[in-house]
C-alpha cells in the first residue's frame, strides 16, 4: 500500500521519507506533599515534533530542496498533512542536506514543531482551538495565557473544565 505524500505550505514530498519520527510529550512534574503520598501533576502537552529523513529524486531534486528552504526560511506556520493523522499546524524548524546532492537524488533531514498558537476564524476573528480527549481549560488557559475565568465565561457549553470532549471548540478570546 502507498500512503499519500506528506504535504507542508502547498508542496508535496513526494517520496515520503525512509525515516519518521513523531514525538507527542506531555510535560508531568512529580509533586510530594508532606501530608500525602507522591503524585504526578500533568501541566501541559509540549508541541508535537515530526522528524525524519528522506530523499528527493528526479531531475529537479535540487529544485524541490530549495522550495522546502524558502519554506524553512519564510518562518510561517503552514498546514502539515502526514498519513494516517489528523493534520496540524506547523513550522518547518530545519531542514539540513545530507550528502552531496547527485545528478537526481538529494538527501535531506528535516524537523517540523508544531504551531502553538492559536488558530483564527476567518469571517469573524474569534480564537478557537480544538483540543484532543482529556484535555482541560486548565491546560489552555497555561498554553495561551488566558486567565481561567475568562474562558469559563467565554464557554457557558463547557459543563465539566477538567476534561473536554475530543472535537470540542474552545472560544479563547
Amino acid at each position: 500500500m502507498k500512503n499519500a505524500p506528506i504535504r507542508f505550505g502547498g508542496v508535496s514530498l513526494h517520496h515520503n521519507p525512509h525515516k519518521l519520527s513523531i514525538e507527542n510529550e506531555h510535560h508531568i512534574r512529580s509533586v510530594v506533599s508532606p501530608t500525602a503520598s507522591p503524585d504526578s501533576l500533568y501541566l501541559n502537552r509540549m508541541p508535537c515534533v515530526v522528524s525524519g529523513e528522506g530523499e528527493l529524486y528526479g531531475l529537479d531534486c535540487v529544485e524541490q530542496y530549495l522550495t522546502l528552504e524558502k519554506l524553512c526560511l519564510a518562518h510561517e506556520r503552514s498546514k502539515l498533512v502526514l498519513p494516517h493523522m489528523t493534520p496540524i499546524y506547523a513550522y518547518l524548524k530545519e531542514l539540513r542536506l545530507l550528502a552531496e546532492p547527485l545528478e537526481n537524488i538529494l538527501t535531506f533531514r528535516f524537523v517540523f514543531v508544531q504551531a502553538q498558537s492559536p488558530r483564527r476564524h476567518e469571517s469573524c476573528g474569534i480564537t478557537y482551538d480544538t483540543e484532543t480527549e482529556g484535555e482541560s481549560l486548565w491546560n489552555i488557559a497555561f498554553r495561551y495565557k488566558v486567565p481561567i475565568e475568562n474562558l469559563v465565561r467565554l464557554n457557558p457549553q463547557i459543563p465539566h473544565i477538567d476534561e473536554l470532549k475530543r472535537g470540542e471548540r474552545v472560544r479563547l478570546c
